[in-house]
Formats: C-alpha cells, sequence, structure tokens
C-alpha cells in the first residue's frame, strides 16, 4: 500500500467535502478517502489522538520544563502521562540551579510533594441524566 504524504506547506491543497452521508478528501483534486461518516469520524479521532502524541514529542523539552516549575511549587498533577518526561522534570526540579534559585522552598506555596499524578483530563460532552 501506498501512501501520500502531506507537507505542512501543501495542507492548503487539501480538500474535504461532503456529499450525502460520505465524506470525500482529496489532495490536489485526487480522491484518498471516500467513507461513510461513522468511518470519517473514526478517522478524525485517531487523527486527532496522533497529532496530539506528536504534538507532545515535539514539545518534550518544553512539557519538561513546566513540569519542573510545578513541580518544584509542589502542584500535585502533571502536564504528560510519559513517565520518561516526568522523570526528567523531577530532575530539572531538583537539580536545576535557577529553578532552585528563584522557587525556595519556602516561596512555593503549594503542597510539598514530589508525587505527580500524570496529566489532568477534561472530558467534554453531554451528560447523561
Amino acid at each position: 500500500m501506498r501512501g501520500v504524504l502531506i507537507q505542512a506547506a501543501r495542507v492548503s491543497s487539501v480538500t474535504v467535502r461532503r456529499e450525502g452521508t460520505r465524506v470525500l478528501v482529496l489532495h490536489d483534486g485526487r480522491l484518498l478517502f471516500d467513507l461513510e461518516y461513522e468511518a470519517a469520524l473514526a478517522l478524525a479521532r485517531a487523527l486527532r489522538v496522533q497529532g496530539k502524541a506528536a504534538e507532545e514529542e515535539a514539545q518534550a523539552e518544553r512539557i519538561v520544563m513546566d513540569q519542573a516549575i510545578l513541580t518544584r511549587l509542589g502542584v500535585p498533577f502533571g502536564l504528560t502521562s510519559r513517565s520518561d518526561l516526568l522523570r526528567e522534570a523531577c530532575k530539572e526540579a531538583a537539580w536545576n540551579s535557577d529553578l532552585r534559585r528563584y522557587i525556595r522552598p519556602g516561596r512555593a506555596r503549594g503542597i510539598e510533594s514530589q508525587a505527580v499524578f500524570g496529566k489532568a483530563r477534561v472530558i467534554g460532552g453531554r451528560r447523561d441524566g
């Protein structure tokens, strides 16, 4: 199976159309996908999940530093669920001289803890009842 690689600069050449209950995805006028709406919604969810994972990979250094600041302040939740990033953030919180200088234990108003519980999850949508 041959895949299509779409560069960021060429995203504008991708067209998504609806014809009745079907969703069509075209690239440079050529049909890539012809999907029923259920399949299109499932594909959209999968693309979002993988896109967020790729974003987390691309922003790993920033996430580590932001998590180190939160950990240093004693905030008990994380910005990621990746254990390797959480471990690196704990190292930064403990050993980064700038963080230690500017966020001393007495200045931190949060909970003094090293426990981080992963990223917070907000679930949107309707509530039954």
